[in-house]
């Protein structure tokens, strides 16, 4: 029964958006998107994010990690942590969390309702919509409100000036790294994209922590903090590279492999120790220690040094071990640089068996790029589609395949190709599943892996 209510409820989100033609919705986002409609409801509930300690998180590469990292560090030095990210993998519902833990079907349900209601009496403009993503961000404010939460982070969707999210007062920001990306929505140019991420600056956020930038960018962002009040009353800004480091140790553990990430903020020392499948993720943990350091700065009063254990985080379809015997593994890989982490990860292993690759690459994604990097590690690949329709595989993969290796297969079906891979391997073999969030998301249900929680049982 419940199922069948948080499906309604789903359904309740997509609504308003859904009664917008296609064609009002083409164009730029700052000619097409109305995000003053998710403040409307905020303030038509009650303002519930005027008293919240709120992080926002944009950038183009990493948000979800960053914003995961950095909920599990705070919540680590001992708060308690609304976690807002998306989209999801397997269950809606992972989009809100607290202490990691998504939010149960009744409540989600329950937050809905009361969004829901207040919409349907809003005096909205013909052609215009409430963003869905808007109308989850309201629920998740509405919701660590009423769990007590000391600090919400909140992951932004593809931008910030004219994403519905950013409408949550923030005091703080994580900036990841900007690439030019989704131009026909926020370009055409990179430095759009930029402005438009630039955009996470209100006149609320007192600082923000960025991943090391292109030069331009970052000259840019500088500028905007030289503004000081044109843009944010007292801004601060700290870039990883600039104003803060990282070293990584490693170390063996109980026959695996951790490692402690240190960097240093006004003369204090943050460390957290983290396990083998984060390696690739170690500027990022930099930056979310960087900025956790600033929220206990501005709840306590006083700089802190930062040590926490992250040994027991998952960052789900990320260099993920879904199962053994065959070994899989999951990431979530569609370029040459992320598929370099996955090869580093064979590289230390010892090898016993066969390695085989099942890829699901649509038009648009780097597929040579990722063979570049995994082709030599692998003795057999076969490629695979994912559920999500809106994914194009017009690509020779076997004549591409080949290029790497001799045995080459295509099976569009992604169930069909899972089954098909193992029932092919042995105990021994290594099976790497890498490809779009889609495809991550496929792989998580068909080998029901649980992502109910950030953290392993």
């Amino acid at each position: 029964m419940i199922e069948q209510l948080v499906t309604q409820a789903i359904h309740s989100v997509y609504a308003s958006y859904g009664r917008v033609s296609k064609q009002i919705e083409r164009g730029y986002d700052r000619d097409v998107r109305h995000p003053e409609w998710t403040r409307w409801l905020l303030n038509q509930l009650g303002n519930p994010d005027a008293n919240q300690f709120n992080v926002a998180v944009t950038g183009s590469k990493g948000k979800g990690s960053h914003a995961i990292l950095m909920a599990a560090i705070l919540q680590r030095l001992g708060l308690r942590v609304g976690l807002f990210t998306s989209p999801h993998l397997v269950d809606f519902l992972e989009r809100l969390r607290v202490d990691g833990q998504m939010i149960a079907g009744e409540q989600f349900v329950s937050y809905a309702k009361l969004v829901e209601d207040e919409v349907n009496r809003a005096p909205l403009p013909n052609g215009q919509y409430f963003g869905p993503v808007g109308l989850l961000a309201v629920m998740a404010s509405l919701y660590f409100r009423d769990m007590q939460t000391d600090v919400n982070v909140f992951e932004l969707g593809r931008g910030a000036r004219h994403d519905d999210v950013n409408q949550i007062r923030h005091r703080g920001a994580l900036l990841t790294p900007v690439f030019p990306e989704h131009l026909d929505k926020l370009g055409p140019t990179w430095l759009d994209v930029a402005d438009e991420k630039f955009g996470v600056i209100t006149p609320d956020v007192k600082w923000l922590i960025s991943y090391t930038q292109a030069s331009f960018v970052e000259e840019r962002l500088l500028a905007l903090g030289a503004a000081g009040a044109d843009v944010a009353q007292g801004l601060s800004i700290a870039s990883l590279g600039r104003d803060f480091d990282v070293s990584v140790a490693e170390e063996s553990d109980g026959g695996g492999k951790v490692a402690t990430v240190t960097t240093t903020w006004r003369g204090k020392i943050l460390r957290a120790k983290i396990p083998d499948s984060l390696f690739p993720f170690v500027g990022n943990v930099a930056v979310a220690l960087v900025g956790a350091a600033h929220v206990m700065r501005d709840l306590t009063g006083t700089v802190q040094d930062v040590d926490v254990e992250l040994t027991g985080l998952r960052l789900a379809g990320r260099l993920q071990v879904i199962q053994d015997k065959p070994t899989c593994l999951l990431d979530g890989t569609i370029h040459k640089e992320n598929a370099k982490f996955i090869a580093k990860w064979l590289q230390a292993r010892e090898k016993t068996g066969k390695i085989g690759a099942i890829l699901s690459l649509p038009d648009g994604k780097d597929a040579p790029g990722v063979l570049e990097e995994l082709g030599s590690y692998c003795d057999w690949l076969l490629f695979t589609h994912c559920t999500n329709k809106h994914m194009r595989y017009t690509r020779d993969f076997q004549q591409l395949g080949l290029q790497y290796v001799n045995q080459v297969d295509v099976e569009p079906d992604v169930h069909k190709a899972i089954a098909m891979a193992l029932d092919k391997s042995r105990a021994e073999d290594v099976l790497i599943f890498a490809g779009t969030q889609s495809y991550v998301g496929d792989v998580l249900r068909a080998f029901e892996t649980p992502t109910e929680s950030i953290w392993i049982p």
